[in-house]
């Protein structure tokens, strides 16, 4: 999440607050910026500078993706570039922010990118083109394309449609705010980015997962869902008040909105779930 002060600039205070906030969670990875970052209202030079200050933040703690997205190729490229320049260890990818579907343009739009950093790529399904059968031919041509995130259709069904039908080694990941997180596990599915407010608690229920410990896992599977239905009706601006109430946010503004979507009952909801998972918190 990308946070704001109330006049509209980035808080970065409170962005290296929430990186290390994500490291001391023992989280697998973090991205910056993508949709649930609101990179769409972000502007270019201020990509450029919080993306370093996001890299150096986490110290090597835990892997960094940073979002190389752009309006064309040319400028993802730009952000490929600067990305590996300033060390991070990946390259987020979401198809082009002019919303293209021509599928040629798409694949010389992530091939593009591909060319200029010999980061390792996660490509998210973004665009009505970018379809899995798509990404997956995609992926067998540019071999640094190793992590698929499926955001689209029945998602935990293209999980397994990717483990079946891959030729080489690549990764399905998924979103979703992590409501298909068990189901997904149990396919085989190599992550879920989810928002950062609870992402503590995705990496624990994962980490009990995949040592063994499903019932422990699903147990707080469960408690955690309550949040990922409550974002479902509410989006963003609920990581933002989830992040304000655990001290690593100063406020929840929103660029493209002043409405504060969460009435009464929605923040009473908020205060049960923050009770039932504050024993997990990990930071």
């Amino acid at each position: 999440q990308t946070p704001f002060l109330q006049t509209l600039e980035i808080d970065e205070e409170s962005l290296r607050r929430e990186t290390d906030f994500l490291a001391r969670g023992r989280v697998h990875g973090a991205v910056w910026p993508a949709g649930a970052g609101e990179s769409v209202s972000l502007s270019h030079s201020e990509r450029l500078k919080y993306s370093e200050v996001v890299v150096k933040e986490a110290k090597g703690r835990i892997p960094v993706l940073i979002g190389v997205h752009g309006a064309n190729k040319f400028e993802a490229m730009e952000y490929a570039r600067y990305a590996e320049k300033i060390g991070a260890d990946a390259l987020h990818a979401l198809g082009p922010t002019s919303d293209a579907t021509d599928q040629e343009i798409l694949a010389d739009y992530f091939t593009s990118i591909a060319s200029v950093s010999s980061l390792p790529i996660c490509i998210q399904v973004s665009n009505a083109g970018m379809t899995t059968d798509f990404l997956l031919k995609l992926a067998d041509r540019l071999p640094t394309v190793k992590i698929l995130k499926l955001e689209a259709g029945n998602v935990p069904h293209e999980v397994t449609k990717v483990l079946r039908e891959r030729k080489r080694t690549v990764i399905p990941s998924t979103g979703g705010g992590a409501m298909n997180l068990i189901n997904e596990m149990e396919r085989g599915s190599g992550g879920t980015m989810a928002g950062a407010g609870f992402a503590d608690i995705q990496a624990e229920i994962w980490d009990l997962f995949h040592a063994g410990r499903k019932p422990e896992a699903e147990s707080l599977f469960l408690k955690f869902l309550l949040s990922a239905v409550l974002e479902r009706r509410s989006t963003y601006v609920l990581q933002k008040e989830i992040l304000r109430r655990r001290g690593i946010f100063r406020t929840v503004v929103m660029r493209n909105t002043r409405k504060f979507n969460l009435d009464e009952a929605d923040l009473k909801e908020l205060d049960h779930i923050m009770e039932l998972l504050k024993p997990h918190f990990r930071a």
